[in-house]
């Protein structure tokens, strides 16, 4: 038995967007206005089913004082063939109206529900990477398909409740008002008592469903860390531990969704118990009005048919009020979310980025940059670089010198708090971010790769790529041979996370696809580290044909990108401290020199490739 390494389990996080606080109306105008107001036209035609369904259900109860009178008192041969056609009409109106109405409201349900998640996709995506970092990725996985399900069952059960059921219980109304409208009054007496319950009931769903929404929200988080970190927590027998962490937040959604299942579950019931309180004092009083005032049998027969068909309706009305608070609470959810909004935008002014061509163009200039991250720490601290078109630089320096914070600060991927960061002499914060991003290309240590075909992923670089450029990219970087020798070459799919191909044949590809760019600028972040010596000769020859003439940064932690660097700078804790050759740097016996000497073997041959800091 292996001991328990952890005494603690983690408890529930809270929700890292909480989501401001909107009135029912206000949430009911916006959804009406930005996703009903599309389907209008096919909500009309189930409107039109809805009120079939109504009349037809009055019109089968209205049946009933005929039957009594004409067929039992009377004794009618001719009704007695008239009033079950007349019965069977009704209800096969009413099973189509309502076939056709179920079909419309489900099919519009789904549509309005795919347009929610889109939009809410198109924000997240949008988003800066640093609002982006904030909010755990299984966040926006449970509200994209947990908030959108709730969503979409208020939809299809809230538009069927409040215009099927409403309209068939104010049809019902009328003809208990038409029979005898005292008992009609009487029978209603107990609506408030309803009305009080339900919306008693609501209230405690509402709070119970946002808090299950955050819990599950927790709950993917588990989930999706134990799968991602799937090779550490076997390496160190984390099963036990992640499974435990998992059931902390099982139960403690489970928990608030029992509490909603209890409101839900009481809603019906209690509708029926103050129904049947109703349906015992009208009877009551029918039995004092017969005596009385002469109430006839059939009219009674027509009027307790009347209501207790109208049953159905209050007890759905009753259950859509619980529902409807779930669905409020999802859309609160989502529109928090579909609502965030990235603080990196183009300027109003914003003009597309002009870069000379290749060797002309490409110039880089940092002046006085200064970034720090939201603790305080210092990450870029007054650095200025000048680099000329065309020519490759290196960043070296321990872990946390700020070297990949330059790159995502010319990225703009984050914004540095003062000075400026210019291409060809413009300011980058004065051009569009498309236009700045389509002239540069990134390769990072992480390989990202999307589970799509290999050519796919490597038709990113270029929108509009033909075969021929992926292919001429894959051959460039030394992939082609290792694609074809896949099962379906160029076609196969590389799965989650690329896990099908190893470390440096998922390297070679996004090297591929920042060959395939062919953007003025490379940004390289260690863009050889996942290679193994052959398939570094090979990449590095396909590097130098890319850089030729470009304007190229690299992160150097291979003594091979380093030693061809027109100029090398050595970062620390965000200020440059050295600059020079590779020559210069080893004379000057500083920084770089120890990292040099620590980091590089003693025996270690300069075609070898060897790291260099952190």
């Amino acid at each position: 038995m292996t001991p328990d390494r952890f005494t603690t389990i983690p408890t529930p996080l809270k929700a890292a967007q909480d989501a401001p606080t909107r009135s029912d109306s206000a949430i009911f105008r916006r959804f009406a206005r930005d996703y009903l107001r599309p389907h209008l036209g096919t909500l009309f035609l189930a409107l039109i089913c809805m009120v079939l369904v109504a009349a037809s259900t009055a019109g089968v109860a209205s049946l009933l004082g005929p039957v009594i009178k004409k067929i039992f008192i009377q004794k009618n041969v001719r009704m007695m063939v008239l009033i079950p056609l007349a019965a069977v009409g009704l209800v096969t109106v009413r099973a189509v109206a309502t076939f056709l109405q179920d079909m419309i409201l489900q099919s519009t349900g789904e549509r309005v529900i795919a347009d929610v998640q889109r939009d809410m996709f198109k924000s997240q995506v949008q988003l800066d990477i640093a609002t982006l970092n904030s909010v755990h990725s299984s966040d926006l996985v449970s509200k994209f398909l947990y908030d959108a399900t709730l969503l979409r069952a208020s939809i299809s059960s809230g538009v069927t409740t409040i215009g099927t059921q409403l309209m068939t219980l104010l049809a019902l109304t009328g003809v208990m008002l038409y029979q005898d409208w005292e008992l009609a009054l009487v029978s209603v007496l107990l609506l408030p008592p309803v009305g009080w319950v339900t919306r008693t009931l609501g209230r405690s769903l509402k709070k119970s469903s946002t808090r299950s929404m955050e819990a599950t929200g927790d709950l993917s988080r588990s989930l999706s860390e134990a799968l991602s970190g799937r090779r550490i927590v076997k390496a160190y027998n984390l099963e036990d531990y992640a499974a435990r962490a998992a059931d902390v937040r099982i139960h403690a959604r489970l928990k608030h969704i029992l509490r909603a299942v209890r409101a839900r579950a009481a809603a019906a019931p209690s509708t029926d118990l103050i129904g049947g309180f109703a349906v015992a004092l009208t009877i009551a009083f029918a039995g004092y009005q017969s005596v009385h005032s002469g109430l006839t049998v059939d009219k009674f027969g027509t009027f307790v048919g009347a209501m207790i068909m109208a049953q159905q309706p209050v007890r759905m009305l009753s259950q859509f009020w619980t529902i409807s608070n779930e669905g409020l609470s999802a859309a609160n959810r989502i529109f928090t979310l579909i609502d965030s909004k990235p603080t990196i935008v183009d300027r109003p002014d914003a003009v597309p980025l002009v870069v000379a061509p290749v060797p002309l163009g490409g110039a880089i200039a940092l002046k006085n940059i200064v970034f720090t991250y939201l603790d305080g720490t210092p990450a870029v601290d007054h650095v200025s670089l000048d680099i000329p078109p065309g020519k490759k630089i290196a960043l070296v320096g321990p872990s946390g010198a700020g070297k990949t914070t330059i790159f995502n600060l010319i990225l703009r991927f984050y914004d540095a708090e003062a000075g400026t960061i210019a291409i060809d002499g413009q300011d980058i914060r004065g051009v569009t971010l498309q236009s700045l991003r389509d002239n540069i290309a990134l390769v990072t240590q992480e390989s990202i790769l999307f589970d799509e075909s290999v050519a796919d992923n490597i038709a990113l670089g270029r929108s509009g790529a033909t075969r021929d450029d992926i292919v001429e990219a894959a051959r460039n970087a030394a992939a082609d041979a290792f694609i074809r020798e896949l099962p379906q070459g160029y076609e196969t799919r590389v799965g989650e996370g690329a896990l099908k191909l190893s470390g440096g044949q998922r390297q070679r590809l996004a090297i591929a696809r920042a060959m395939l760019r062919n953007a003025p600028i490379l940004l390289l972040d260690e863009a050889t580290s996942a290679l193994d010596t052959e398939s570094e000769r090979q990449v590095q020859d396909a590097l130098t044909r890319l850089m030729r003439g470009r304007t190229t940064i690299v992160i150097a932690h291979r003594l091979s990108t380093v030693l061809d660097a027109d100029r090398i700078y050595v970062l620390d804790r965000g200020r440059i401290v050295e600059a020079g050759t590779h020559g210069e740097l080893l004379a000057r016996k500083g920084l770089y020199a120890r990292l040099y000497q620590h980091d590089f073997r003693d025996d270690a041959r300069e075609d070898e490739p060897v790291a260099i800091g952190a």
